[in-house]
């Protein structure tokens, strides 16, 4: 199918399911197992950054090997996202994430063993591989939702998915500063293996009717069909483009920077676990409003929302104080999140299924793309123009890349402008 076909009714993909707008995601059981997958998944996502971070600062490294083992899952990400998308396209979803956790599982329960024996280079091995089993992942469970929920509760759905990951983000940094700064990193280590082992089971239950047979046209045949269903959408090129803008200089600066900016100003590495928290938690009522407004114009409000993220790595150029970095970086989470199930909710509505994992895969890799390089240039551009040039900088990109983004066509409502 090319590009020009026309997306099908994304209600009809919940067979037998009502699009009434009074349906109930309690009624979905089989969304309920996705989300508790996704949810468990999320915790280990958010432990493995945080406390290799930190255990990487405690054995004397510095700024440029925390951006290395950041930088891992991103390498991971932009090569392995659209293999995975080619992949959630071909064969069966609920496999595929069962695959992906069952390896980060095992993976992450042998580093735990080894962790003393390994050097801090090879850290960011071990970050890049959990990458790779989350870029498998990531299409097949955003593919697989809108054929798990009828059209009408789609941002429900998000939304619901959305919460579960970043509670449990919540959950996941102050579990890994905990663990680092009152046991050591192998216990988070060793839960976060666990965790994605229950997230493996729970997806087994999962009645998935995606495809079952491999595809007979080639992977780069897929991909290419991928491609235009993107070009053909101006408005999803903009949005991607600008939201990998966002990554490369605002949050790989902010992520990088603030361990050094919490030991440096605010006395440790609890300030850091806190300010984490606060993003997962300032994402909370975003998705409560998301899953209930629905605004003809969700684009405008969410690029609108999306100039408020500069505030994240403006936050720590002074710094200011502690208390307003944590509702900074909160109102950072905020929008994020309110763009994000706009978003994602707009792409299953827009893009035909057989290609829908394709799009997703290529959304995370457009984004993801510039990030390692974001990460790699903090600590040369912090030794050129210092942390709070760098920092400036950052939310400057950050604030003029989302105005632009609403002077193309479609933008604003997230739609073809010829669907208006």
């Amino acid at each position: 199918m090319t590009e020009d076909t026309t997306a099908p009714d994304r209600a009809g993909r919940g067979a037998g399911k009502s699009d009434s707008p009074g349906g109930k995601l309690r009624d979905h059981r089989s969304f309920l197992q996705l989300w508790l997958g996704q949810a468990s998944g999320a915790i280990g996502d958010q432990v493995l950054p945080v406390a290799l971070s930190l255990y990487i600062l405690h054995r004397g490294g510095g700024a440029g090997q925390v951006g290395l083992v950041l930088a891992g899952r991103a390498v991971a990400l932009v090569v392995c996202l659209l293999i995975g998308g080619v992949i959630a396209d071909r064969m069966r979803r609920t496999r595929i994430l069962v695959a992906a956790d069952g390896f980060r599982a095992v993976l992450l329960l042998t580093t735990a063993l080894l962790l003393t024996q390994l050097p801090l280079g090879l850290l960011p091995l071990v970050t890049a591989l959990v990458g790779a089993g989350e870029a498998l992942s990531r299409p097949a469970s955003r593919s697989l939702l809108p054929s798990l929920l009828p059209d009408a509760l789609l941002e429900r759905g998000n939304a619901l998915v959305s919460a579960a990951q970043r509670g449990s983000a919540v959950l996941g940094a102050l579990a890994g500063v905990a663990a680092v700064t009152l046991i050591g990193v192998r216990p988070a280590l060793l839960v976060t293996g666990i965790v994605f082992a229950l997230a493996a089971f729970s997806v087994m239950r999962v009645r998935d009717t995606g495809p079952a047979t491999a595809s007979r046209t080639s992977p780069l045949a897929d991909a290419a069909a991928g491609l235009r269903a993107i070009r053909s959408r101006p408005w999803v090129m903009a949005v991607m483009g600008t939201v990998c803008l966002h990554l490369f200089a605002g949050s790989a600066t902010a992520l990088t920077l603030l361990p050094i900016v919490s030991r440096r100003e605010f006395g440790g590495d609890v300030a850091y676990g806190v300010v984490l928290s606060a993003m997962g938690l300032g994402a909370l009522p975003a998705i409560a409003l998301a899953a209930r407004w629905r605004p003809k114009a969700r684009g405008a409000v969410s690029m609108l929302a999306l100039t408020g993220y500069a505030l994240v790595p403006l936050s720590l150029a002074a710094p200011f104080p502690l208390p307003v970095v944590i509702l900074c970086f909160a109102l950072g989470g905020f929008v994020v999140e309110l763009y994000f199930v706009y978003w994602l909710s707009a792409l299953q509505r827009a893009i035909p299924d057989e290609l829908l994992g394709k799009v997703f895969a290529l959304d995370q890799l457009g984004a993801y793309a510039l990030l390692p390089v974001g990460y790699a240039l903090v600590g040369p551009m912090v030794g050129l123009m210092g942390m709070t040039g760098t920092l400036i900088a950052g939310g400057v990109v950050v604030a003029a890349s989302s105005l632009l983004c609403l002077a193309v066509p479609g933008v604003t409502r997230f739609a073809n402008p010829s669907d208006d």
